[in-house]
């Protein structure tokens, strides 16, 4: 498995002692944040593959450089782990991709906003996309960032998202962050609202409303009077 650097750029990438990390986990813990890996092309282009490779002596091999051929000459792409903006801090990737409690960096500054542990996870979005253009049209810019990327489920598309969410033992709720014990005590103490006004009862051809208890509908073909729903 390849070891790949960790940098902004591919200019920083290339510096002999850029730090390397062989896998995102390892990249996340040196970077201090969410990285993706990228595949960059040099701004160099080259006449004959010899000319690359005395230009990039660590071509072959390292599975870090790639060379192809394209507009007439010979070019090179490097991969290497570059840093991703700040990802959204919520309990659930859902609440992540809508209404975050805030964008953080690092574990520490998730913790700020949670008011617990945090760990970056990945999680997959339940809406489903009939081809990768509408995830894009959708989510293009979470999947530019470095924090979202295309899956395929059910012969569909769907976004993975990186977000920081509690940490906590397992089976046991992590407690509310501020924010978030705020939003509980408004709609606790907001009234509650219907969407739509209480539609009538809706009464079969051989049924008819009690006279004495209106929740009770009476058969009047043939057995009993029942209370509607059991």
């Amino acid at each position: 498995m390849s070891i790949f650097p960790i940098a902004a750029n591919i200019a920083a990438a290339r510096v002999p002692d850029a730090p390397r990390a062989r896998t995102e986990d390892e990249a996340v813990i040196r970077a201090g944040g969410p990285v993706f890996l990228t595949a960059e092309e040099l701004a160099e282009s080259f006449k004959t593959p010899g000319d690359a490779e005395s230009a990039v002596p660590d071509l072959y091999g390292s599975g870090i450089y790639e060379m192809y051929w394209r507009d007439g000459a010979w070019r090179v792409a490097m991969r290497y782990w570059r840093p991703a903006p700040p990802a959204p801090v919520a309990r659930t990737v859902e609440a992540a991709m809508k209404r975050p409690l805030g964008h953080a960096r690092t574990p520490e500054a998730a913790r700020a906003l949670l008011g617990a542990p945090a760990e970056l996870a990945r999680a997959t979005l339940p809406n489903l996309y009939v081809d990768h253009k509408q995830v894009l049209k959708r989510w293009g810019e979470v999947i530019r960032s470095g924090l979202g990327e295309i899956v395929e489920r059910e012969g569909k598309f769907a976004l993975m998202a990186s977000f920081w969410r509690p940490m906590h033992a397992p089976g046991i709720a992590a407690p509310l962050a501020p924010a978030e014990r705020s939003e509980l005590a408004a709609r606790v103490a907001a009234p509650l609202k219907v969407d739509a006004p209480q539609e009538d009862l809706d009464f079969g051809l051989f049924e008819d409303q009690a006279p004495e208890n209106p929740n009770v509908v009476l058969v009047t073909e043939e057995g009993d009077g029942r209370f509607r729903g059991e």
